[in-house]
């Protein structure tokens, strides 16, 4: 026990200067290992994806299906080109692809307002207070939210096989027609703590100006599931040193429960 208080107070003492929020949850205790600022409502950039991604899923759209790409920012698949929903998923949610989300928005079920209509039906039914979805790639400066917030949001698609299966991989390659010809492109995920460690479960990075550069990670230690969640930071280089540092505390240990005490004994006084 002494050595963990040890280590959580070099891990906090190497954090105190660090901008933005971050924090740790461990969700088998329900609590804060380290939290920073988890109140404190900023742009998440690109982290709206998850978002795009759990509400996309819970429509029950096929994720087989081919639909045209259509979308006003950048991309790895032109305009035009027919890709599956699932091809798309992996483009969006490994390599934060705009035009992925663009296109995954305007193809739902219902169109683009139905979706927005969506997401916040989803957001009000798990309490996230300060959240707001207003598009579907992050681009907005409007789509924001806290770490409190982050912290149950990951905790309610943690067992989601689908965001699994995509959002915690490395790379991937992903096929598309292109005139007679088929065309393979990769994909290479854009948070540098997924070639680091290897118990990231589901990652999503973030940055825009006002946003800057934001992480929120699964991880399991020794059994356990964990929120990992980094905002505002100044450059790709803090983000990973704060992340770093959360990934690798040492878990605290689960309390023993208690055994009862004996109740006193009870007297009784005898008339004489």
């Amino acid at each position: 026990m002494k050595r963990l208080l040890i280590t959580l107070t070099v891990l906090i003492a190497g954090l105190c200067h660090a901008e933005g929020s971050y924090a740790l949850y461990d969700y088998e205790l329900g609590a804060y290992q380290v939290a920073e600022n988890t109140d404190q409502v900023r742009p998440i950039a690109s982290i709206t994806k998850l978002f795009t991604a759990i509400v996309l899923l819970r429509s029950g759209a096929e994720l087989d299906e081919k639909v045209k790409v259509d979308g006003s920012s950048s991309g790895r698949f032109p305009n035009g080109t027919m890709v599956s929903r699932m091809n798309l998923l992996k483009a969006m949610l490994i390599t934060s692809d705009n035009r992925a989300a663009e296109t995954l928005a305007k193809t739902y079920p219902g169109g683009f307002s139905q979706f927005i209509l969506d997401v916040d039906q989803y957001i009000q039914g798990r309490g996230l207070m300060n959240t707001r979805i207003n598009d579907s790639t992050g681009l907005s400066v409007t789509n924001v939210s806290t770490a409190e917030d982050l912290v149950r949001f990951l905790g309610s698609i943690s067992a989601n096989e689908v965001i699994r299966s995509i959002a915690g991989e490395r790379n991937d390659t992903v096929s598309i027609p292109k005139g007679k010809k088929t065309i393979k492109i990769n994909l290479h995920n854009t948070n540098p703590s997924v070639f680091t460690f290897d118990n990231i479960l589901i990652s999503k990075t973030g940055f825009t100006n006002p946003a800057g550069r934001c992480v929120i990670m699964l991880v399991e230690k020794q059994g356990r599931q964990y929120a990992v969640v980094v905002l505002g930071q100044k450059n790709v280089k803090e983000r990973s040193k704060i992340a770093s540092a959360l990934i690798t505390a040492m878990p605290m240990p689960i309390p023993k429960p208690v055994a009862p005490s004996a109740p006193d004994p009870i007297e009784f006084t005898f008339a004489m």
